[in-house]
């Protein structure tokens, strides 16, 4: 029966959803784990987690899923979504800055566009997108793509737009 609830669960048409997706991780962080073991590691993951999870809450935010030393949100406004990327490293930083020994040093990703809802988040190539772009991100950095330009006007000036999307 569960099994067949699932598929019939899974068949049904999703109409699509725009939102923007964020997707953020900590650079380092198999290093850090291998150098300093899976406690530090843990707190760590943990610490960022809550700044990832406050700074998404606090500009309209879901987080959609927090794996290891990644946290993925989705908004429905372009412009709050680069606000909270901004925030997030912002408060990234000033974790690191107060504790040293756990450094958090963040790469952030961030696409605008439709995906399709399913039971465990979204599907859609803006989510593809906004990996790409965390991938690419240097520690401090928050890349976006045009179409959250688009969506959300000249981001600030700390957050830029990858030449190649």
């Amino acid at each position: 029966m569960e099994v067949e609830k699932r598929r019939s669960t899974l068949e049904q048409p999703r109409t699509a959803e725009v939102r923007a997706f964020l997707i953020c991780d900590i650079r380092g962080y198999s290093t850090f784990t291998s150098q300093r073991g899976d406690e530090a590691a843990a707190h760590l993951a943990m610490t960022f987690a809550g700044l990832a999870g406050d700074a998404v809450v606090a500009r309209g935010g879901r987080v959609l899923g927090l794996r290891g030393d990644e946290a993925f949100a989705a908004f429905t406004s372009a412009r709050q979504a680069v606000k909270a990327g901004l925030e997030i490293d912002l408060a990234c930083a000033e974790e690191s800055a107060a504790h040293p020994d756990f450094p958090i040093p963040v790469g952030i990703g961030i696409d605008f566009g439709e995906a399709v809802p399913v039971e465990d988040g979204y599907r859609g190539a803006a989510i593809n997108m906004a990996a790409r772009l965390c991938s690419k991100a240097v520690a401090g950095q928050v890349l976006v793509t045009r179409n959250v330009v688009d969506a959300a006007g000249e981001p600030d000036a700390r957050a830029r737009i990858a030449a190649s999307t």
